[in-house]
């Protein structure tokens, strides 16, 4: 296996990346083709035995038990500083929204519950999964630089965005001072490009 450090960041990952969305309860999400927690775990140990290292869930895959299946697995296989943890939240909902939950507090809400469900202290690589249209950027990034700070997040990322909605970002954060984004996931495959 080949190791590179993810973007500008100090965390050494293997250049294949585990993404996790297969894994998890099929009764509990948009996905009925999910593995349970046992065939999870085979593939999970295999790729641990060729040396990948770096592993991407998201909070929304499968109800959360896709993070629970990566964490328990995680804890029983593997040493946690010897592999790094990705995971994503999504925006907030029109009824969060409208109950007055800011940017802010989603964002450390989605962060605790991450955190409960992997059963970690901290993620290496916390996703903005897709871009809030509902939120001030100021409340995202200034959110993010909290759960970065608390010593939640190592680092942040954003996955499904436009270029311009990075270097928007980015940008900003840089102004205030806040956590940069290190990585972009983008949606590309033979369909969407």
């Amino acid at each position: 296996m080949q190791y590179i450090k993810l973007g500008n960041s100090k965390l050494r990952v293997s250049r294949i990346c585990m993404g996790c969305m297969g894994f998890g309860d099929a009764g509990k999400g948009q996905h009925t083709w999910t593995l349970d927690e046992a065939h999870s775990r085979e593939i999970i140990k295999r790729g641990l035995e060729l040396g990948v290292n770096f592993f991407d869930t998201a909070a929304a895959y499968q109800g959360g038990t896709s993070e629970q299946y990566v964490g328990r697995i995680l804890r029983e296989l593997a040493v946690r500083e010897d592999v790094a943890v990705a995971t994503k939240f999504l925006p907030r909902t029109r009824e969060e929204a409208e109950s007055g939950i800011t940017g802010q507090q989603h964002i450390m809400h989605m962060m605790d519950k991450s955190l409960q469900n992997l059963g970690m202290d901290y993620v290496d690589l916390y996703i903005y999964h897709m871009w809030d249209y509902g939120t001030p950027l100021y409340e995202i990034m200034e959110g993010l630089n909290a759960v970065v700070k608390a010593g939640k997040a190592r680092y942040i990322g954003i996955s499904n965005c436009f270029a311009w909605q990075l270097a928007k970002a980015n940008a900003l954060a840089e102004k205030e001072g806040f956590a940069k984004f290190i990585s972009v996931q983008g949606h590309y495959n033979l369909i969407f490009r």
